[in-house]
Protein backbone atom coordinates (compact mmCIF):
# COMPACT_ATOMS: atom_id res chain seq x y z
CA UNK A 1 0.00 0.00 0.00
CA UNK A 2 1.19 3.12 -1.21
CA UNK A 3 -0.31 7.00 0.45
CA UNK A 4 -0.13 10.04 -1.59
CA UNK A 5 -1.16 13.28 0.38
CA UNK A 6 -2.11 15.03 -2.92
CA UNK A 7 -3.42 14.43 -6.49
CA UNK A 8 0.15 15.48 -7.87
CA UNK A 9 1.82 12.62 -5.89
CA UNK A 10 -1.37 10.11 -6.28
CA UNK A 11 -0.44 10.72 -10.39
CA UNK A 12 2.91 9.69 -9.84
CA UNK A 13 2.81 6.63 -8.47
CA UNK A 14 -0.12 5.74 -10.50
CA UNK A 15 1.88 6.13 -13.67
CA UNK A 16 4.92 4.56 -12.26
CA UNK A 17 3.32 1.33 -10.85
CA UNK A 18 0.85 -0.75 -11.21
CA UNK A 19 -1.63 -0.96 -8.63
CA UNK A 20 -4.80 -3.39 -7.83
CA UNK A 21 -7.17 -0.52 -6.66
CA UNK A 22 -6.97 3.21 -5.64
CA UNK A 23 -8.72 4.72 -2.45
CA UNK A 24 -9.62 8.24 -2.87
CA UNK A 25 -10.12 10.91 -0.70
CA UNK A 26 -11.90 13.72 -2.53
CA UNK A 27 -10.23 16.37 -0.08
CA UNK A 28 -6.71 16.62 -0.79
CA UNK A 29 -4.08 19.60 -0.62
CA UNK A 30 -4.22 20.46 -4.29
CA UNK A 31 -7.52 19.45 -5.16
CA UNK A 32 -11.59 18.48 -4.17
CA UNK A 33 -14.56 17.00 -4.90
CA UNK A 34 -14.81 15.06 -8.26
CA UNK A 35 -11.79 16.99 -9.89
CA UNK A 36 -9.73 14.88 -7.63
CA UNK A 37 -11.66 11.75 -8.90
CA UNK A 38 -11.12 12.61 -12.55
CA UNK A 39 -7.30 13.23 -12.38
CA UNK A 40 -6.75 9.47 -10.83
CA UNK A 41 -9.06 8.02 -13.16
CA UNK A 42 -7.11 9.92 -15.80
CA UNK A 43 -3.38 8.53 -14.57
CA UNK A 44 -5.36 5.35 -14.59
CA UNK A 45 -8.18 4.57 -16.25
CA UNK A 46 -7.96 0.74 -16.03
CA UNK A 47 -7.31 0.52 -12.25
CA UNK A 48 -10.94 0.15 -9.85
CA UNK A 49 -11.44 3.16 -7.80
CA UNK A 50 -12.96 3.45 -4.47
CA UNK A 51 -14.07 6.37 -2.91
CA UNK A 52 -13.27 7.07 0.52
CA UNK A 53 -14.27 10.66 1.81
CA UNK A 54 -14.95 12.09 5.04
CA UNK A 55 -18.06 13.95 3.40
CA UNK A 56 -20.24 12.79 0.73
CA UNK A 57 -23.66 14.22 -0.28
CA UNK A 58 -25.99 12.16 -2.70
CA UNK A 59 -25.73 14.35 -5.43
CA UNK A 60 -21.74 13.99 -5.37
CA UNK A 61 -22.06 10.27 -5.11
CA UNK A 62 -23.95 10.19 -8.05
CA UNK A 63 -21.49 11.89 -9.84
CA UNK A 64 -18.58 9.72 -8.40
CA UNK A 65 -20.67 7.04 -9.72
CA UNK A 66 -20.94 8.87 -13.15
CA UNK A 67 -17.32 9.47 -13.22
CA UNK A 68 -16.16 6.14 -12.34
CA UNK A 69 -16.22 5.22 -9.21
CA UNK A 70 -16.38 1.52 -7.95
CA UNK A 71 -18.16 2.40 -4.31
CA UNK A 72 -18.93 5.64 -2.61
CA UNK A 73 -17.98 5.39 1.10
CA UNK A 74 -18.17 8.00 3.75
CA UNK A 75 -15.13 7.39 6.68
CA UNK A 76 -16.81 6.98 10.25
CA UNK A 77 -19.90 5.40 8.81
CA UNK A 78 -18.80 1.48 8.20
CA UNK A 79 -17.97 -1.49 10.25
CA UNK A 80 -14.46 -2.92 10.73
CA UNK A 81 -13.43 -4.44 7.22
CA UNK A 82 -16.10 -3.22 5.48
CA UNK A 83 -13.37 -1.11 3.07
CA UNK A 84 -11.55 -4.38 2.69
CA UNK A 85 -14.67 -6.48 1.35
CA UNK A 86 -15.27 -3.34 -1.17
CA UNK A 87 -11.84 -3.50 -2.40
CA UNK A 88 -12.17 -6.60 -2.60
CA UNK A 89 -15.32 -6.34 -4.55
CA UNK A 90 -14.17 -3.61 -7.18
CA UNK A 91 -11.30 -5.61 -7.89
CA UNK A 92 -13.14 -8.51 -9.09
CA UNK A 93 -15.87 -6.39 -11.08
CA UNK A 94 -13.21 -4.41 -12.78
CA UNK A 95 -11.27 -7.99 -13.35
CA UNK A 96 -14.94 -9.07 -14.89
CA UNK A 97 -15.24 -5.84 -16.95
CA UNK A 98 -11.46 -6.63 -18.18
CA UNK A 99 -12.92 -9.83 -19.23
CA UNK A 100 -15.55 -8.85 -21.09
CA UNK A 101 -14.21 -5.96 -22.57
CA UNK A 102 -11.20 -8.15 -23.67
CA UNK A 103 -13.83 -10.67 -25.70
CA UNK A 104 -15.79 -7.66 -27.10
CA UNK A 105 -12.53 -6.57 -28.66
CA UNK A 106 -11.79 -9.96 -29.81
CA UNK A 107 -14.99 -10.35 -30.96
CA UNK A 108 -14.91 -6.53 -32.74
CA UNK A 109 -11.47 -7.55 -34.41
CA UNK A 110 -12.91 -11.08 -35.65
CA UNK A 111 -15.70 -9.44 -37.43
CA UNK A 112 -13.47 -6.63 -38.96
CA UNK A 113 -10.03 -8.99 -39.65
CA UNK A 114 -9.15 -12.00 -41.88
CA UNK A 115 -9.15 -14.82 -38.89
CA UNK A 116 -5.56 -15.80 -41.22
CA UNK A 117 -3.38 -13.20 -42.05
CA UNK A 118 -4.78 -10.66 -39.50
CA UNK A 119 -5.37 -8.30 -42.38
CA UNK A 120 -8.94 -6.08 -42.92
CA UNK A 121 -11.45 -7.78 -44.27
CA UNK A 122 -13.73 -7.06 -47.09
CA UNK A 123 -16.04 -5.43 -44.83
CA UNK A 124 -13.41 -2.93 -42.93
CA UNK A 125 -11.62 -2.29 -45.90
CA UNK A 126 -14.85 -1.47 -47.77
CA UNK A 127 -15.38 1.20 -44.46
CA UNK A 128 -11.90 2.43 -44.87
CA UNK A 129 -12.13 2.60 -48.73
CA UNK A 130 -15.68 4.88 -48.69
CA UNK A 131 -14.03 7.18 -46.25
CA UNK A 132 -10.92 7.66 -48.34
CA UNK A 133 -13.60 8.56 -51.18
CA UNK A 134 -15.16 11.10 -48.77
CA UNK A 135 -12.44 13.21 -47.88
CA UNK A 136 -10.82 12.78 -51.45
CA UNK A 137 -14.59 13.72 -52.37
CA UNK A 138 -14.09 17.28 -49.85
CA UNK A 139 -10.69 17.88 -50.68
CA UNK A 140 -10.48 17.24 -53.86
CA UNK A 141 -7.91 14.41 -53.57
CA UNK A 142 -7.44 11.14 -55.42
CA UNK A 143 -7.46 7.69 -54.13
CA UNK A 144 -5.35 4.65 -55.47
CA UNK A 145 -6.72 1.47 -55.51
CA UNK A 146 -4.63 -2.05 -55.93
CA UNK A 147 -6.23 -5.74 -56.68
CA UNK A 148 -3.79 -8.25 -56.20
CA UNK A 149 -4.16 -11.94 -57.21
CA UNK A 150 -1.49 -14.55 -56.85
CA UNK A 151 -1.96 -16.29 -60.25
CA UNK A 152 -1.52 -20.40 -59.82
CA UNK A 153 -2.04 -20.30 -55.90
CA UNK A 154 -4.55 -23.31 -56.57
CA UNK A 155 -1.83 -25.14 -57.95
CA UNK A 156 -0.03 -24.78 -54.46
CA UNK A 157 -2.81 -26.02 -52.27
CA UNK A 158 -3.54 -28.83 -54.69
CA UNK A 159 0.60 -30.01 -54.99
CA UNK A 160 1.52 -28.90 -51.42
CA UNK A 161 -1.34 -28.68 -49.32
CA UNK A 162 -3.55 -26.09 -47.68
CA UNK A 163 -1.13 -26.08 -44.66
CA UNK A 164 1.36 -24.48 -46.97
CA UNK A 165 -0.80 -22.66 -49.14
CA UNK A 166 -1.64 -20.45 -45.77
CA UNK A 167 1.62 -19.92 -44.42
CA UNK A 168 2.29 -18.51 -47.79
CA UNK A 169 -0.77 -15.87 -47.57
CA UNK A 170 0.49 -14.87 -44.60
CA UNK A 171 4.56 -14.86 -46.06
CA UNK A 172 2.67 -12.45 -48.32
CA UNK A 173 0.34 -10.43 -46.48
CA UNK A 174 3.76 -9.21 -44.33
CA UNK A 175 5.70 -8.44 -47.27
CA UNK A 176 2.52 -6.36 -48.67
CA UNK A 177 2.75 -4.44 -45.21
CA UNK A 178 5.99 -3.80 -45.83
CA UNK A 179 5.35 -2.19 -48.93
CA UNK A 180 2.42 0.56 -47.19
CA UNK A 181 2.82 3.58 -46.02
CA UNK A 182 1.00 4.27 -42.27
CA UNK A 183 -1.89 5.52 -43.83
CA UNK A 184 -2.34 2.82 -46.63
CA UNK A 185 -4.67 -0.21 -46.08
CA UNK A 186 -4.32 -3.95 -46.76
CA UNK A 187 -7.33 -6.56 -46.90
CA UNK A 188 -7.25 -10.03 -47.74
CA UNK A 189 -10.94 -10.39 -49.70
CA UNK A 190 -10.63 -14.13 -49.70
CA UNK A 191 -8.67 -17.17 -51.08
CA UNK A 192 -5.45 -15.62 -52.97
CA UNK A 193 -6.84 -12.07 -53.19
CA UNK A 194 -5.61 -9.04 -51.92
CA UNK A 195 -6.33 -5.31 -52.23
CA UNK A 196 -5.00 -2.14 -51.31
CA UNK A 197 -5.89 1.66 -50.11
CA UNK A 198 -3.71 4.33 -51.09
CA UNK A 199 -5.36 7.35 -49.60
CA UNK A 200 -4.59 11.11 -50.81
CA UNK A 201 -2.09 10.47 -54.12
CA UNK A 202 -1.67 12.71 -56.79
CA UNK A 203 -1.46 10.51 -59.90
CA UNK A 204 -1.37 7.42 -61.87
CA UNK A 205 2.16 7.26 -61.04
CA UNK A 206 2.33 7.01 -57.72
CA UNK A 207 0.01 3.95 -57.67
CA UNK A 208 2.12 2.33 -60.09
CA UNK A 209 5.14 3.18 -58.12
CA UNK A 210 3.19 0.86 -55.10
CA UNK A 211 2.71 -1.64 -57.82
CA UNK A 212 5.96 -1.89 -58.67
CA UNK A 213 7.42 -1.73 -55.44
CA UNK A 214 5.28 -5.30 -54.56
CA UNK A 215 6.31 -6.60 -57.38
CA UNK A 216 9.95 -6.54 -56.71
CA UNK A 217 9.31 -7.58 -53.17
CA UNK A 218 7.45 -10.73 -54.11
CA UNK A 219 10.70 -11.63 -56.27
CA UNK A 220 12.73 -12.69 -53.40
CA UNK A 221 11.68 -16.56 -52.70
CA UNK A 222 9.20 -17.31 -49.71
CA UNK A 223 10.39 -19.97 -47.97
CA UNK A 224 7.84 -22.47 -45.84
CA UNK A 225 9.61 -25.31 -44.54
CA UNK A 226 12.64 -26.85 -44.68
CA UNK A 227 14.18 -26.39 -48.58
CA UNK A 228 10.83 -25.54 -50.04
CA UNK A 229 11.02 -21.98 -51.54
CA UNK A 230 8.56 -20.36 -53.77
CA UNK A 231 9.10 -16.85 -55.87
CA UNK A 232 5.92 -15.03 -55.84
CA UNK A 233 4.65 -13.11 -58.93
CA UNK A 234 1.09 -11.73 -59.00
CA UNK A 235 -1.18 -9.85 -61.55
CA UNK A 236 -1.98 -6.27 -59.85
CA UNK A 237 -4.64 -4.39 -61.15
CA UNK A 238 -4.80 -0.66 -60.48
CA UNK A 239 -7.42 2.14 -60.61
CA UNK A 240 -8.13 5.79 -59.12
CA UNK A 241 -10.96 7.77 -57.98
CA UNK A 242 -12.13 9.76 -59.28
CA UNK A 243 -11.41 8.92 -62.89
CA UNK A 244 -12.13 4.88 -62.60
CA UNK A 245 -15.14 5.40 -60.20
CA UNK A 246 -16.17 7.49 -57.47
CA UNK A 247 -18.07 4.53 -55.00
CA UNK A 248 -16.29 1.92 -53.64
CA UNK A 249 -17.72 -1.01 -55.61
CA UNK A 250 -17.18 1.18 -59.14
CA UNK A 251 -13.28 1.32 -58.11
CA UNK A 252 -13.07 -2.09 -56.93
CA UNK A 253 -14.41 -3.44 -59.96
CA UNK A 254 -12.22 -1.36 -62.29
CA UNK A 255 -9.37 -2.31 -60.35
CA UNK A 256 -10.71 -6.01 -60.57
CA UNK A 257 -11.51 -6.00 -64.33
CA UNK A 258 -7.51 -4.21 -64.80
CA UNK A 259 -5.88 -7.24 -62.50
CA UNK A 260 -7.63 -9.91 -65.00
CA UNK A 261 -6.94 -7.65 -68.17
CA UNK A 262 -3.18 -7.96 -67.10
CA UNK A 263 -3.44 -11.55 -66.17
CA UNK A 264 -5.03 -12.23 -69.42
CA UNK A 265 -2.17 -9.97 -71.41
CA UNK A 266 0.33 -11.55 -70.08
CA UNK A 267 -0.25 -15.38 -70.98
CA UNK A 268 2.32 -16.93 -68.31
CA UNK A 269 1.49 -20.00 -67.39
CA UNK A 270 2.47 -20.25 -63.83
CA UNK A 271 3.07 -17.21 -61.72
CA UNK A 272 4.10 -19.22 -58.17
CA UNK A 273 7.51 -20.91 -59.78
CA UNK A 274 9.05 -23.51 -56.91
CA UNK A 275 13.02 -23.63 -56.50
CA UNK A 276 12.78 -26.81 -55.57
CA UNK A 277 12.02 -28.10 -58.85
CA UNK A 278 8.21 -28.57 -58.96
CA UNK A 279 6.64 -29.04 -62.11
CA UNK A 280 4.77 -26.57 -64.02
CA UNK A 281 1.06 -27.62 -63.64
CA UNK A 282 -1.85 -26.12 -66.15
CA UNK A 283 -1.56 -23.89 -69.36
CA UNK A 284 -2.30 -20.71 -70.92
CA UNK A 285 -5.54 -21.87 -72.32
CA UNK A 286 -6.64 -23.13 -68.99
CA UNK A 287 -5.73 -19.84 -67.07
CA UNK A 288 -7.48 -17.81 -69.34
CA UNK A 289 -10.58 -20.44 -69.31
CA UNK A 290 -10.09 -20.05 -65.19
CA UNK A 291 -10.28 -16.53 -65.05
CA UNK A 292 -12.87 -15.67 -67.60
CA UNK A 293 -14.93 -18.35 -65.08
CA UNK A 294 -14.02 -16.89 -62.23
CA UNK A 295 -15.42 -13.58 -63.40
CA UNK A 296 -18.88 -14.78 -65.22
CA UNK A 297 -19.55 -16.99 -62.24
CA UNK A 298 -19.26 -14.03 -59.78
CA UNK A 299 -21.03 -11.58 -61.96
CA UNK A 300 -24.18 -14.36 -62.35
CA UNK A 301 -23.72 -15.24 -58.97
CA UNK A 302 -24.40 -11.74 -57.98
CA UNK A 303 -27.26 -10.97 -60.58
CA UNK A 304 -29.45 -14.34 -59.26
CA UNK A 305 -28.73 -12.56 -55.39
CA UNK A 306 -30.27 -9.66 -56.57
CA UNK A 307 -33.13 -11.41 -58.23
CA UNK A 308 -34.10 -13.44 -55.14
CA UNK A 309 -33.27 -10.22 -52.84
CA UNK A 310 -35.71 -7.98 -55.04
CA UNK A 311 -33.03 -5.77 -56.28
CA UNK A 312 -34.80 -5.04 -59.17
CA UNK A 313 -37.19 -1.95 -59.88
CA UNK A 314 -39.39 -0.95 -62.23
CA UNK A 315 -39.63 2.95 -63.41
CA UNK A 316 -41.87 4.52 -65.84
CA UNK A 317 -41.47 6.78 -68.63
CA UNK A 318 -44.72 8.95 -69.99
CA UNK A 319 -45.41 8.70 -73.41
CA UNK A 320 -47.48 12.05 -74.45
CA UNK A 321 -50.00 12.90 -77.57
CA UNK A 322 -48.65 16.30 -77.99
CA UNK A 323 -51.62 17.64 -79.79
CA UNK A 324 -53.88 16.98 -76.48
CA UNK A 325 -51.01 17.12 -74.08
CA UNK A 326 -51.82 14.43 -72.18
CA UNK A 327 -50.10 11.41 -70.87
CA UNK A 328 -51.40 8.73 -73.79
CA UNK A 329 -48.90 5.90 -71.96
CA UNK A 330 -45.81 4.92 -70.24
CA UNK A 331 -42.82 2.69 -71.08
CA UNK A 332 -41.86 0.57 -68.14
CA UNK A 333 -38.17 0.71 -67.91
CA UNK A 334 -35.59 -2.06 -65.31
CA UNK A 335 -33.52 -0.13 -62.86
CA UNK A 336 -31.73 -2.03 -60.45
CA UNK A 337 -30.72 -0.79 -57.16
CA UNK A 338 -27.29 -2.32 -56.46
CA UNK A 339 -26.52 -1.90 -52.72
CA UNK A 340 -22.88 -1.12 -53.67
CA UNK A 341 -23.32 0.51 -56.61
CA UNK A 342 -26.47 2.58 -56.66
CA UNK A 343 -28.79 2.64 -59.10
CA UNK A 344 -27.96 0.83 -62.61
CA UNK A 345 -29.54 1.01 -65.70
CA UNK A 346 -30.21 -2.43 -67.95
CA UNK A 347 -27.02 -1.82 -70.45
CA UNK A 348 -24.93 -2.87 -66.99
CA UNK A 349 -26.58 -5.84 -66.67
CA UNK A 350 -29.30 -7.30 -69.33
CA UNK A 351 -26.51 -9.16 -71.73
CA UNK A 352 -25.28 -11.10 -68.70
CA UNK A 353 -29.54 -11.71 -67.69
CA UNK A 354 -30.38 -12.75 -71.41
CA UNK A 355 -27.40 -15.19 -71.44
CA UNK A 356 -27.79 -16.56 -67.77
CA UNK A 357 -31.78 -16.94 -68.35
CA UNK A 358 -32.13 -14.99 -65.53
CA UNK A 359 -34.10 -12.57 -67.70
CA UNK A 360 -37.05 -14.87 -67.68
CA UNK A 361 -37.38 -14.01 -63.86
CA UNK A 362 -36.58 -10.26 -64.16
CA UNK A 363 -39.06 -9.90 -66.54
CA UNK A 364 -41.89 -11.97 -64.75
CA UNK A 365 -41.48 -9.14 -62.17
CA UNK A 366 -41.50 -6.30 -64.55
CA UNK A 367 -44.77 -7.36 -66.29
CA UNK A 368 -46.38 -8.11 -63.01
CA UNK A 369 -45.62 -4.73 -61.57
CA UNK A 370 -46.27 -3.43 -64.64
CA UNK A 371 -49.76 -4.97 -64.35
CA UNK A 372 -50.48 -3.91 -61.06
CA UNK A 373 -49.73 -0.44 -61.69
CA UNK A 374 -52.19 -0.28 -64.42
CA UNK A 375 -54.98 -1.83 -62.25
CA UNK A 376 -53.99 1.26 -59.49
CA UNK A 377 -53.78 3.75 -62.09
CA UNK A 378 -57.16 3.27 -63.75
CA UNK A 379 -59.31 3.41 -60.78
CA UNK A 380 -58.78 6.99 -61.91
CA UNK A 381 -61.04 8.50 -64.51
CA UNK A 382 -58.04 10.67 -65.74
CA UNK A 383 -56.50 7.43 -66.22
CA UNK A 384 -58.83 5.27 -67.56
CA UNK A 385 -57.69 4.59 -71.20
CA UNK A 386 -54.05 4.35 -69.78
CA UNK A 387 -51.73 1.89 -71.31
CA UNK A 388 -48.40 0.62 -70.44
CA UNK A 389 -45.28 -0.71 -72.76
CA UNK A 390 -43.06 -3.45 -71.18
CA UNK A 391 -40.42 -4.76 -73.21
CA UNK A 392 -39.83 -8.26 -74.09
CA UNK A 393 -36.75 -10.25 -74.65
CA UNK A 394 -35.83 -13.22 -77.41
CA UNK A 395 -35.31 -15.45 -74.67
CA UNK A 396 -38.92 -14.82 -73.00
CA UNK A 397 -40.44 -15.21 -76.17
CA UNK A 398 -38.69 -18.65 -76.85
CA UNK A 399 -39.67 -19.57 -73.49
CA UNK A 400 -42.21 -22.46 -73.79
CA UNK A 401 -45.69 -21.59 -72.94
CA UNK A 402 -44.99 -17.85 -72.81
CA UNK A 403 -48.05 -16.47 -74.01
CA UNK A 404 -49.93 -18.75 -71.35
CA UNK A 405 -47.98 -17.32 -68.76
CA UNK A 406 -48.59 -13.81 -69.49
CA UNK A 407 -52.34 -14.58 -69.83
CA UNK A 408 -52.29 -15.75 -65.94
CA UNK A 409 -50.54 -12.96 -64.85
CA UNK A 410 -53.23 -10.93 -66.64
CA UNK A 411 -55.87 -12.64 -64.56
CA UNK A 412 -54.28 -12.81 -61.23
CA UNK A 413 -54.09 -9.17 -61.63
CA UNK A 414 -56.66 -8.45 -63.22
CA UNK A 415 -55.07 -5.99 -65.91
CA UNK A 416 -57.35 -5.38 -68.98
CA UNK A 417 -55.63 -7.15 -71.73
CA UNK A 418 -55.92 -4.11 -73.88
CA UNK A 419 -54.06 -1.64 -71.40
CA UNK A 420 -50.97 -3.83 -72.08
CA UNK A 421 -48.50 -3.04 -74.87
CA UNK A 422 -45.65 -5.69 -75.29
CA UNK A 423 -42.53 -3.92 -77.39
CA UNK A 424 -40.87 -6.40 -79.56
CA UNK A 425 -37.66 -5.83 -81.34
CA UNK A 426 -37.43 -7.53 -85.72
CA UNK A 427 -33.89 -8.77 -84.56
CA UNK A 428 -35.69 -11.48 -81.92
CA UNK A 429 -36.91 -13.11 -84.51
CA UNK A 430 -33.37 -13.92 -85.83
CA UNK A 431 -33.53 -17.06 -83.91
CA UNK A 432 -36.31 -19.53 -83.82
CA UNK A 433 -38.11 -17.14 -85.83
CA UNK A 434 -41.31 -19.39 -86.85
CA UNK A 435 -41.92 -20.49 -83.03
CA UNK A 436 -41.63 -16.91 -82.11
CA UNK A 437 -43.97 -15.44 -84.81
CA UNK A 438 -46.82 -18.20 -83.34
CA UNK A 439 -45.59 -16.78 -79.68
CA UNK A 440 -46.40 -12.97 -80.90
CA UNK A 441 -49.64 -14.79 -82.52
CA UNK A 442 -50.36 -16.00 -78.87
CA UNK A 443 -50.07 -12.93 -77.28
CA UNK A 444 -52.33 -10.69 -79.89
CA UNK A 445 -55.14 -13.34 -79.59
CA UNK A 446 -55.04 -12.66 -76.01
CA UNK A 447 -55.87 -8.63 -76.64
CA UNK A 448 -52.69 -7.49 -75.95
CA UNK A 449 -51.05 -4.62 -78.03
CA UNK A 450 -47.83 -5.35 -80.08
CA UNK A 451 -45.55 -2.79 -80.80
CA UNK A 452 -42.14 -2.86 -83.50
CA UNK A 453 -39.24 -1.46 -80.49
CA UNK A 454 -36.50 0.40 -82.46
CA UNK A 455 -38.09 0.38 -85.62
CA UNK A 456 -35.48 0.64 -88.89
CA UNK A 457 -32.71 -0.28 -87.06
CA UNK A 458 -32.63 -4.42 -87.55
CA UNK A 459 -32.53 -6.25 -90.72
CA UNK A 460 -35.92 -6.89 -91.87
CA UNK A 461 -37.94 -4.21 -90.46
CA UNK A 462 -40.74 -4.73 -93.77
CA UNK A 463 -40.91 -8.12 -93.54
CA UNK A 464 -41.41 -7.89 -90.12
CA UNK A 465 -43.85 -5.96 -90.15
CA UNK A 466 -45.83 -7.69 -92.97
CA UNK A 467 -45.39 -11.00 -91.32
CA UNK A 468 -45.80 -9.94 -87.19
CA UNK A 469 -49.31 -9.04 -86.07
CA UNK A 470 -47.99 -6.03 -84.70
CA UNK A 471 -49.86 -2.67 -83.34
CA UNK A 472 -47.59 0.23 -83.82
CA UNK A 473 -43.84 1.33 -84.35
CA UNK A 474 -41.97 3.01 -81.74
CA UNK A 475 -39.14 5.35 -84.79
CA UNK A 476 -35.27 4.42 -82.87
CA UNK A 477 -33.97 7.42 -80.99
CA UNK A 478 -30.86 7.36 -83.49
CA UNK A 479 -33.12 8.79 -86.06
CA UNK A 480 -34.49 11.11 -83.30
CA UNK A 481 -31.01 12.55 -82.27
CA UNK A 482 -30.49 13.47 -85.99
CA UNK A 483 -33.53 15.13 -87.21
CA UNK A 484 -32.78 18.74 -87.28
CA UNK A 485 -29.16 18.65 -88.63
CA UNK A 486 -29.49 15.83 -90.62
CA UNK A 487 -31.91 15.50 -93.88
CA UNK A 488 -31.57 11.75 -94.63
CA UNK A 489 -33.01 11.58 -91.01
CA UNK A 490 -35.63 14.02 -91.67
CA UNK A 491 -36.58 11.38 -94.68
CA UNK A 492 -36.03 8.04 -93.23
CA UNK A 493 -38.49 9.32 -90.23
CA UNK A 494 -41.15 10.74 -92.58
CA UNK A 495 -40.82 7.48 -94.41
CA UNK A 496 -41.83 5.43 -91.69
CA UNK A 497 -44.82 7.49 -90.51
CA UNK A 498 -46.33 7.36 -93.68
CA UNK A 499 -45.67 3.52 -94.23
CA UNK A 500 -47.25 3.05 -90.50
CA UNK A 501 -49.99 5.20 -90.95
CA UNK A 502 -50.08 3.53 -94.97
CA UNK A 503 -50.97 -0.05 -92.69
CA UNK A 504 -53.00 1.13 -89.94
CA UNK A 505 -50.30 1.00 -87.24
CA UNK A 506 -49.65 3.90 -84.32
CA UNK A 507 -46.18 5.62 -84.19
CA UNK A 508 -44.43 6.66 -81.24
CA UNK A 509 -41.08 8.12 -81.57
CA UNK A 510 -38.53 7.98 -78.41
CA UNK A 511 -35.48 9.66 -77.26
CA UNK A 512 -37.29 13.39 -77.75
CA UNK A 513 -34.57 15.56 -76.07
CA UNK A 514 -35.87 18.92 -77.28
CA UNK A 515 -38.81 21.02 -77.89
CA UNK A 516 -38.00 21.60 -81.59
CA UNK A 517 -37.00 17.95 -81.90
CA UNK A 518 -40.95 17.58 -80.63
CA UNK A 519 -42.23 20.51 -83.48
CA UNK A 520 -40.57 18.74 -86.33
CA UNK A 521 -42.17 15.22 -85.38
CA UNK A 522 -45.45 16.73 -84.75
CA UNK A 523 -45.11 18.48 -88.79
CA UNK A 524 -44.22 15.28 -89.42
CA UNK A 525 -47.61 13.86 -88.29
CA UNK A 526 -45.98 12.02 -85.29
CA UNK A 527 -47.74 13.19 -82.68
CA UNK A 528 -47.11 10.50 -79.98
CA UNK A 529 -43.53 10.88 -78.22
CA UNK A 530 -41.38 9.80 -75.84
CA UNK A 531 -38.11 10.99 -74.10
CA UNK A 532 -36.30 13.33 -71.82
CA UNK A 533 -38.26 16.50 -73.25
CA UNK A 534 -41.30 15.55 -71.44
CA UNK A 535 -39.85 13.79 -68.33
CA UNK A 536 -37.42 11.36 -66.85
CA UNK A 537 -38.37 7.64 -66.11
CA UNK A 538 -40.00 7.61 -62.30
CA UNK A 539 -40.29 5.75 -59.52
CA UNK A 540 -44.06 4.22 -59.90
CA UNK A 541 -44.83 6.47 -56.84
CA UNK A 542 -43.87 9.26 -58.33
CA UNK A 543 -45.48 8.94 -61.77
CA UNK A 544 -49.03 8.12 -59.84
CA UNK A 545 -48.42 11.55 -58.67
CA UNK A 546 -47.21 12.65 -61.66
CA UNK A 547 -51.00 11.50 -63.58
CA UNK A 548 -52.59 12.79 -60.40
CA UNK A 549 -51.35 16.46 -61.14
CA UNK A 550 -51.62 16.54 -64.82
CA UNK A 551 -55.26 15.62 -64.30
CA UNK A 552 -55.96 18.56 -61.70
CA UNK A 553 -54.34 20.70 -64.87
CA UNK A 554 -56.76 21.29 -67.78
CA UNK A 555 -56.50 19.62 -70.78
CA UNK A 556 -55.53 21.59 -73.84
CA UNK A 557 -58.26 22.22 -75.89
CA UNK A 558 -56.90 20.48 -79.35
CA UNK A 559 -58.25 23.97 -81.67
CA UNK A 560 -56.78 26.05 -79.50
CA UNK A 561 -53.40 24.62 -79.76
CA UNK A 562 -53.45 24.33 -83.12
CA UNK A 563 -54.40 28.33 -83.18
CA UNK A 564 -51.22 28.84 -81.29
CA UNK A 565 -48.87 26.75 -82.33
CA UNK A 566 -49.56 26.45 -85.96
CA UNK A 567 -45.94 25.69 -86.85
CA UNK A 568 -45.94 22.26 -85.21
CA UNK A 569 -48.66 20.66 -87.43
CA UNK A 570 -48.36 22.50 -90.57
CA UNK A 571 -50.95 22.68 -93.20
Amino acid sequence: MVRASSLAQSIRELMETVFDAVVVELAVADSSGIATLAGVRAAAPSVPVVVYTRELDDATAIRALRAGAHECLVKGDLPAGALARMLGFAIERQRRLATLEAARVDAAHRATHDPLTGLANRELFLDQLDRALAFGSRYNRKTGLLFVDLDGFKAINDTMGHAKGDALLRAVSARLLACMRRSDAVARLGGDEFVILLPDVTSRRDVSHVKDTILESLREAVTLTGDEALVVEASIGCAMSPLDGASAQDLLDAADADMYREKYERRRGRMLTPMAGMAVVGSDDEEAMEIADSVSHRRESRLRAAVAQGEFEVFYQPILDVVADRIVAAEALLRWRDPDRGLLSPSGFMALAEDTGLIVPIGDQVMRHACESIVAWRRDQSASALRVSVNLSAVQLREHGFAQHVAAILDETGCPPDALTLEVTENSTMVDGEMIMETLRALKGLGLRLVVDDFGVGHASLTFLREAPVDGIKIDRRFVSQLLLDQRDQAIVSSMVRLARGLGLDVVAEGVENGEQSQRLARLQCFEQQGRHFGEALPACEFAALLASRARMPITDVRSWRARRPEALGA
